[in-house]
């Protein structure tokens, strides 16, 4: 066994391939390894084998992150994932352990004792799940309960929550000493955030999101009731992600569309993708958590309209920062004015730029994680 000494080492058990970009959940992940990684020496578990490639997409994206398979079958028995995550921390020992989502709650009971345990929750699941089921989506695994989310969360030392929204339900269930408020940063593929240049008249719509439920049928609901108001004032839309093809758009299923709506599918480089936009929308109506699109649309000092769920911890800035509209005559009456005065567009991309730089920046969101677990490494 090798002894503990140096660096706080932190072991983040995943099985979500966070370096591969096309999903909110992928990209908080991601900046919370990148932004851990900077004075830890951060090492992620991943269950399952990793091909090369993915190996190499991995430390490409996160350099200096070390990586440990536990090579388990993919359907293989909990005692043998168990007794692989145990002998992990009896080889490699660990000050903390975060876990990145409950899903992987199971695998606490390996944890060995004085190790710092932590959930990443992105959520609080049994909203989500009720939320999911109201709309009419159909999960593929069993529905969450509050109970039983609380009872899995009260395993672990610590919750870490994405919102203050999500970290009040926490704070309720578990009490204010075992949450931590971690929203998502945006870390800019840029040396620093700049207000993009704004065009005159502002025309380009842009939504960005994967193929997530809640961003298909806020995509719906944008082209069913609002985009014949905005399209009509000659404004075009990109979509970009997996929500287009999610949704069918481009294989004629009736939805109203036109040369004006261009699908996009995934892009790589999301910058190009902002740089072109004029205005960002995010209709998501359902869910939970913090909306890592709306994150990153102030980051890149677009004018952004959303709803209140679009706006879910952040909700504090609207009005100064983004606009927030929750009917379609409102949303439609925001992005028609915006489209019609850009001076109001520039203050919006002025203050989301603000904002990005005093509230989501990687020290502001990770700061407080990075200190708790800088005191557990001291404490032993």
């Amino acid at each position: 066994m090798s002894a503990l000494s140096g660096r706080p080492r932190v072991a983040l058990l995943t099985q979500v391939n966070f370096w591969r970009a096309g999903a909110g959940h992928r990209a908080r992940i991601l900046a919370l390894v990148r932004a851990l990684a900077t004075d830890i020496e951060l090492t992620v578990v991943w269950p399952l084998d990793l091909p090369v490639e993915e190996e190499a997409a991995l430390q490409a994206a996160a350099p200096g992150v070390a990586l440990h398979r536990l090579s388990l079958a993919p359907q293989g028995a909990q005692d043998d994932a168990l007794a692989a995550l145990a002998a992990f921390f009896a080889a490699q020992p660990q000050h903390a352990c975060i876990f990145e989502y409950l899903d992987l709650h199971w695998l606490r009971a390996a944890v060995p004792a004085g190790v710092l345990s932590l959930v990443d929750t992105h959520d609080v699941v049994s909203e989500r799940d009720a939320a999911l089921v109201a709309a009419g989506v159909k999960l593929n695994r069993s529905v969450l309960s509050a109970r039983q989310e609380r009872q899995r969360l009260a395993t672990f030392h610590g919750v870490l929550a994405i919102s203050l929204a999500d970290a009040e339900v926490f704070q309720q269930w578990l009490g204010p000493s075992r949450v931590l408020l971690v929203p998502h940063a945006h870390i800019a593929p840029f040396d620093a955030p700049q207000m993009l240049p704004l065009r005159t008249p502002l025309r380009r719509l842009l939504f960005v999101g994967s193929e997530y439920a809640p961003n298909v049928q806020g995509l719906a609901w944008f082209l069913e009731t609002v985009w014949p108001t905005v399209a009509a004032q000659g404004a075009s839309l990109d979509v970009v992600g997996g929500v287009g093809p999610a949704l069918g758009l481009g294989q004629g299923l009736g939805l109203p569309t036109s040369d004006a709506v261009r699908v996009h599918g995934f892009v790589a480089d999301l910058q190009a993708a902002y740089a072109h936009a004029d205005i960002c929308i995010n209709p998501v109506q359902i869910g939970s958590g913090l909306k890592v699109k709306t994150v990153e649309a102030l980051a890149h000092g677009r004018p952004l309209v959303t709803t209140s769920h679009g706006a879910r911890g952040l909700q504090a800035h609207a009005g100064r920062a983004f606009l927030v509209a929750d009917t379609p005559a409102e949303f439609g009456a925001a992005l028609c004015r915006l489209m019609k005065q850009p001076e109001e567009a520039t203050r919006l991309s002025q203050a989301a730029l603000a904002l990005t730089a005093q509230a989501l920046s990687a020290d502001a969101c990770y700061g407080p994680l990075r200190q708790l677990l800088l005191q557990a490494a001291a404490a032993r």
